[in-house]
């Protein structure tokens, strides 16, 4: 076992890296490429504009979503978070319960490293890994619009990428704490999966209901779509929370890792 913990950690998610970023980069590309289509059919404004309510309400600002920030938005960053915490929260579940089950937990932990650092970089593994797809979708998305001669700035499209990681990395932090303060990693992978699940089938049904508007303030999802607008503008503070958040998810893990008796 390499003596990082977190070396060692990415290593092993290297085929899983590769894999997520390829296949999102790709997916984000296909968007970029059917905008064009999508654009020059103007009876799809009018199509959109005679929908219920309820989908005008899913979709936004319908005008909006005609312009390639707007189409990316709605189609890509507003969901991101969810699309990167499957991966997240599948290794982050594993970060100790996971060892145990593969019968190389006492290995780990006969390595001379303080259980805080075990933690921490686990954490910050995944975290890492989840970056690292992030990238390659603004990477992606930026390549396809320069070959189709899309006019985004790239700054935009990396910013946007980018606030979809802080409620990420929030997500991470409860599956890595479910891991070590839960005995299985399916239980922490439920936990974790479930607050993701959960927050975003929350924010769908709020949206579409008037009697929950007043709960947007208990939806992480909501924050999140907040910050980055039809238009193209960002707004960094609910990425700021949401990192507060991870950061206090990440120590309330070293806490449960300390007090947990490994003989049972």
């Amino acid at each position: 076992m390499l003596s990082s913990i977190y070396l060692k950690t990415l290593r092993d998610m290297r085929g899983l890296i590769l894999a997520w970023g390829l296949g999102l980069a790709a997916a984000s590309a296909i968007n970029v490429i059917f905008f064009p289509t999508f654009q020059n059919l103007p009876e799809m404004v009018s199509f959109l504009k005679t929908l219920p309510p309820v989908f005008k309400s899913l979709l936004g600002d319908i005008d909006a979503v005609m312009t390639v920030e707007g189409f990316l938005k709605m189609k890509l960053f507003n969901i991101l978070p969810l699309l990167l915490s499957i991966l997240g929260v599948s290794q982050g579940s594993h970060a100790l319960s996971g060892e145990f089950e593969r019968k190389t937990g006492d290995m780990l932990l006969a390595l001379p490293i303080a259980r805080r650092r075990v933690v921490l970089e686990k954490f910050a593994a995944v975290a890492t890994a989840v970056t690292v797809v992030a990238a390659c979708i603004a990477a992606g998305l930026i390549v396809c619009c320069a070959a189709v001669g899309a006019d985004v700035d790239r700054g935009y499209l990396v910013a946007a990428t980018a606030n979809g990681l802080p409620l990420t990395w929030l997500f991470v932090a409860l599956a890595v704490w479910g891991s070590y303060a839960l005995r299985r990693s399916r239980h922490a992978a439920m936990l974790a999966g479930g607050a993701v699940i959960g927050s975003y089938v929350f924010e769908t049904v709020r949206i579409i209901s008037p009697d929950l508007a007043g709960w947007r303030v208990v939806s992480p999802f909501a924050h999140h779509n907040a910050a980055v607008g039809f238009a193209g503008e960002l707004s960094p503070e609910p990425s700021v929370v949401f990192v507060a958040l991870a950061f206090v998810m990440t120590i309330a893990a070293v806490v449960a890792f300390n007090r947990r008796d490994l003989r049972n």
